[in-house]
């Protein structure tokens, strides 16, 4: 983050010196060049006519030019306006003949730079009227060049200058950048520290003191994606002791009815035992069915997001893909439709899982020739049967894990109606069983959307 910073300060402090060296040059000329003008002046002021002849005091110009310019060297020229050499250096240079001369200090004087004797010169050329002369010899040009040492001197005064209090402040710069990026990650350093001895399962939220406002987004990420995966592996957890508990039970009665039927020479009694280990397959199967789809349950919501679902035509297919199976078993499966549309918003895998595990239940849990009816209403969708109900003491507790109602005798997982609970959890909705619904007999489970 420093060197982000300061590598951009340091080039916009290179372009600030480079406009800072012309700002200097243009300074250093507007001072000097006033002292160039009074020196043209002042020469001037000592030239006259005498005798048809332009004479000069060089004691009293010189005098003046020596006194205010010391650090640098002064020549001059005097021209006629046609160019003729009348008195100074005569191989000093004029200023360049522009368009345009700029009008300074009241006289008409204009300023160049130029090169004598082989070293940079700045000219200024004043244009003057000589009262006492005739009107052929009235204008006469003065040209006074000077060296570049002083020039040069305040030039590199106030660069350096410049350049010493930027450098300054690129120091403060950096030092500000440390001191503030230390301060600002600080937190950070809390969070790394309480993150570091969080026990392992430990997916607790953490709250870092004075946490800065531009740091809040990133621990609050930070913190849903613990709540996450502490959430992702209390699921893969429940799951593998479920499989572990509930499956030891059908696993070694199969072991065990597998291993009397290889034993057993009398072929009824084997077969009978064979008929009894694939049921307890059957069942191993079913109940591995459930635990998977429990799980897939808990991890919808990382793995699929709500859209609208109509119900009515949710329930059609379900429908139809049991209808095969419900009439193998011998029983009645329809579909009571009492709305044209009903839309919720839902994943329709999860409500399609949800609907086949009522369906299910009440196939599994009825005898042969059960009347099972899904119905469909405005937010609302049941699985009503007339198989022997619930008791009024197993309702409160029909939607726990791995509870069960039935029977002895009659197997079950008690993981389906724990999935439906789930699923409309999940979809915020309401699931209800009304038992009994008929002649004392039936039982009716509704999901209902408010």
């Amino acid at each position: 983050m420093l060197s982000w910073i300061l590598w951009p300060l340091m080039g916009l402090i290179g372009v600030n010196a480079w406009v800072g060296y012309g700002n200097a040059v243009q300074a250093a000329n507007e001072a000097y060049d006033r002292s160039l003008y009074l020196a043209a002046r002042t020469l001037a002021e000592e030239l006259e006519w005498r005798d048809g002849r332009l004479q000069l005091d060089v004691l009293r110009a010189a005098g003046y030019l020596f006194e205010n310019h010391t650090g640098s060297r002064l020549f001059y020229k005097v021209t006629s306006v046609g160019g003729a050499w009348l008195a100074g250096d005569a191989a000093l240079p004029s200023a360049p003949v522009r368009e345009k001369s700029a009008v300074k200090y009241f006289a008409l004087v204009q300023f160049d730079d130029g090169v004598y004797l082989n070293q940079p010169v700045r000219l200024a050329e004043l244009t003057h009227v000589m009262e006492d002369a005739g009107p052929a010899d009235a204008l006469i040009k003065i040209t006074v060049a000077e060296t570049m040492e002083a020039r040069q001197q305040l030039i590199q005064h106030i660069l350096w200058d410049t350049l010493g209090s930027q450098g300054l402040l690129l120091l403060a710069a950096a030092l500000l950048v440390v001191w503030g990026v230390q301060r600002g990650i600080r937190p950070l350093e809390a969070f790394r520290q309480q993150l570091a001895h969080k026990a392992d399962d430990d997916f607790s939220p953490i709250q870092p003191p004075d946490l800065p406002r531009e740091l809040r987004p990133l621990i609050e990420t930070l913190n849903s994606y613990l709540e996450r995966l502490g959430r992702l592996i209390d699921i893969r957890k429940r799951f593998l002791d479920n499989a572990a508990h509930q499956l030891r039970t059908p696993l070694t009665a199969l072991k065990t009815q597998l291993a009397l039927a290889q034993r057993n020479a009398e072929p009824e009694q084997a077969q009978a035992l064979l008929s009894a280990a694939r049921q307890t397959t059957d069942d191993a199967v079913r109940l591995t069915e459930q635990l998977l789809a429990m799980t897939r349950v808990e991890h919808a919501r990382e793995m699929h997001s709500p859209h609208t679902v109509d119900l009515v035509d949710l329930a059609r297919r379900v429908t139809q893909e049991h209808l095969l199976r419900a009439h193998q078993a011998g029983d009645d499966l329809g579909l009571e439709v009492q709305v044209a549309r009903s839309e919720v918003q839902g994943v329709a895998l999860l409500l399609h899982e949800a609907l086949s595990n009522l369906i299910d239940n009440a196939m599994h849990h009825g005898p042969v020739g059960t009347h099972i009816t899904v119905r469909v209403g405005a937010s609302w969708v049941e699985v009503e049967d007339d198989g022997p109900g619930i008791a009024p003491e197993h309702q409160a507790h029909v939607f726990e894990r791995f509870y069960r109602a039935a029977p002895a005798g009659l197997s079950g997982s008690g993981l389906g109606l724990a999935i439906v609970k789930e699923i409309a959890s999940q979809h915020g909705a309401e699931v209800s069983v009304r038992s009994p619904v008929h002649g004392g007999c039936g039982t009716a489970i509704r999901l209902s959307w408010t």
